[in-house]
């Protein structure tokens, strides 16, 4: 029988499989800021976007079905954003991998099937449904994005002080009959060497986004100033093996295909 102490093991282990990733992701994919003065300030832009990333994982199985990062220059649009675009190459692979039935409509299968199962116990935010994981605090847009989708568990790496918050007011106003849940990255009970890796290079991270913070940097340019911390996290990444991984049965299975997955989406050739 799966304990309390089991389900916060898996949760902690997926999550830092899931930050290993993102900052995997951004790291090789790091959009150098150019910048074009305007005033007495640099108004920095990038060749392809904003170095924002998003991660969605199945929860049942823990195969990740997107990995996408914000295209708004690339493709100059606005509604380009790293979740949008994860969303939208998750719903694709859901419907290959659970094709909605003739009896269920479209309306019923988004509500309940794609990334949404209901319950509220802890074990359901992590074998329902499906988590997206980003980089930054979703916007309003994507926020809202995230809600339509009923997506089950939404984890957020780094708080956007400008422009998020969003998901709790418009889950309070329009989808407060949903189990749903919403937070920052947390691995501060840390169970497993992987686990307190991961924690120690987010608190780093998060002692340097402080200071940016204070030297009024834009939060959507964090991750422009942390690209140092970003190869520190891709490096540790590239050796971290399925023997790394503390949690054991259907849990490690999961786990296992999440960091197999994780590593083959971002091209990293499995460490023996």
């Amino acid at each position: 029988m799966e304990t309390p102490q089991d389900h916060a093991l898996f949760r902690a282990e997926r999550d830092a499989l899931a930050f290993l990733g993102l900052l995997s992701s951004l790291y090789l994919r790091f959009d150098p800021p150019i910048s074009s003065p305007i005033g007495n300030q640099s108004q920095p832009t990038h060749f392809h976007g904003l170095n924002v990333h998003a991660l969605v994982i199945d929860n049942a199985d823990g195969e990740v079905l997107a990995l996408e990062q914000n295209q708004i220059h690339a493709h100059q649009s606005p509604v380009e954003h790293g979740e949008q675009r994860v969303l939208r190459a998750a719903i694709a692979r859901v419907g290959e991998k659970r094709p909605r039935g003739s009896a269920t409509t479209v309306e019923d299968y988004y509500r309940s099937q794609l990334f949404y199962g209901d319950g509220l116990e802890e074990a359901d935010f992590l074998n329902k449904g499906a988590t997206i994981y980003t980089s930054l605090e979703p916007c309003p847009m994507c926020a809202t994005t995230i809600l339509v989708c009923r997506v089950k568990r939404a984890v957020f790496l780094l708080q956007d002080h400008t422009y998020g918050g969003a998901w709790i007011t418009i889950k309070k106003t329009f989808y407060d009959k949903y189990n749903l849940t919403y937070g920052q990255l947390d691995l501060s009970n840390a169970k497993s060497p992987l686990i307190q890796h991961a924690h120690d290079i987010n608190r780093t991270i998060g002692q340097k986004v402080e200071n940016l913070h204070g030297q009024n940097v834009i939060d959507t340019l964090f991750f422009d100033h942390l690209a140092g911390d970003l190869q520190v996290a891709f490096q540790f990444f590239c050796g971290v093996t399925a023997g790394d991984l503390a949690t054991k049965g259907a849990h490690n299975t999961a786990n296992s295909r999440t960091l197999m997955d994780l590593k083959r989406v971002c091209n990293i050739p499995a460490a023996n």
